[in-house]
């Protein structure tokens, strides 16, 4: 019994210790999880927008189904949505017909359940050194969901149901890691009744790229497996979407000078830092700020607290 508690121990410790500084806070490395690890994510995002507080948190159990295949299902929860548009989103404006006025900016919604998302991640190429590796792994992710999501851009984790997949390749080179990930997003529509019509709202395609960098800072030279590990990363986070098409009965809907509908572009950088404690307890503080344009699902600055926690299981 104590074998195999030490084995399980040791196992964790060697995973997640030599690869901390690949352990980015908002993307995954092509590197996955031990085969029989289970790690426990929570990561928690706030902002204030106008008067209001929004919070979201999403849950997210990592599985080491192989040594080359994980599967990442995440359950997630916000105050960003009611389950309907409010009255004023789609206007009447005599000759022009209807058209969107966006929504404004400060509403409170209840704190309520968004949608569940699974992503499955496989590592398809692994060419391993003394203290450095390079890495690739595809992924897939599925989401379902019923929120009114009143932005163009899509967002899998919590704002809209459909389908993702894309690449992802990861350096390590001792104490520094590098890792470069594009994908695509296919969301699904939302649709629900009003008084007097069927309102339909089409989201736009959307592709997310990043990069990341990470850097051991400390301990400078490891003597027990209850130090302190200290990490620092750079994150370029982005994407790229369509606009969104609205329509009303069929009859497609004007939208106008409304910036958070209409297709777009931007990149955040995001940097943050890193604390495992005992090889096994993971916390991580960060903020975005844009520096190429800017996402219309938030507001600025948005900050990020992360913690996780692994299980081993022969």
């Amino acid at each position: 019994m104590i074998r195999k508690f030490l084995y399980g121990f040791f196992f964790i410790h060697c995973a997640i210790y030599v690869h901390a500084q690949e352990l980015f806070t908002h993307v995954d490395p092509a590197s996955n999880i031990p085969k029989g690890v289970l790690g426990l994510r929570i990561v928690n995002e706030g902002f204030n927008e106008v008067n209001e507080f929004k919070t979201s948190q999403s849950y997210r159990f990592l599985f080491g189904i192989t040594s080359k295949l994980m599967i990442t299902p995440s359950f997630n929860f916000s105050n960003h949505h009611g389950s309907k548009f409010p009255s004023d989103f789609i206007a009447n404006d005599g000759n022009i017909g209807y058209h969107t006025h966006g929504v404004k900016k400060g509403n409170k919604y209840p704190y309520r359940f968004d949608n569940f998302n699974l992503n499955i991640k496989y590592r398809f190429l692994s060419i391993d050194g003394t203290q450095n590796h390079f890495r690739m792994a595809g992924y897939i992710e599925m989401a379902g969901g019923k929120e009114a999501h009143d932005e163009a851009e899509p967002n899998l984790m919590g704002d809209n149901g459909g389908f993702a997949g894309g690449i992802t390749a990861t350096k390590l080179n001792k104490r520094f890691a590098i890792s470069l990930s594009v994908g695509g997003i296919l969301p699904q529509a939302y649709s629900y009744q009003r008084k007097d019509s069927t309102l339909e709202v089409q989201y736009g395609k959307a592709i997310n790229y990043s990069l990341s960098m990470g850097y051991l800072c400390f301990p400078f030279k490891y003597k027990s497996y209850k130090q302190v590990n200290i990490n620092i990363y750079s994150e370029f986070i982005g994407k790229a979407y369509e606009g969104a098409n609205i329509y009303s009965n069929s009859r497609k809907i004007l939208i106008d000078n409304v910036p958070a509908l209409e297709k777009g572009f931007y990149v955040e950088y995001r940097p943050s830092i890193q604390f495992i404690f005992n090889s096994n307890l993971r916390v991580d503080f960060s903020y975005a700020t844009p520096i190429i344009n800017r996402s219309y699902t938030h507001s600025y600055p948005l900050y990020f607290f992360t913690i996780q926690r692994y299980f081993y299981f022969k």
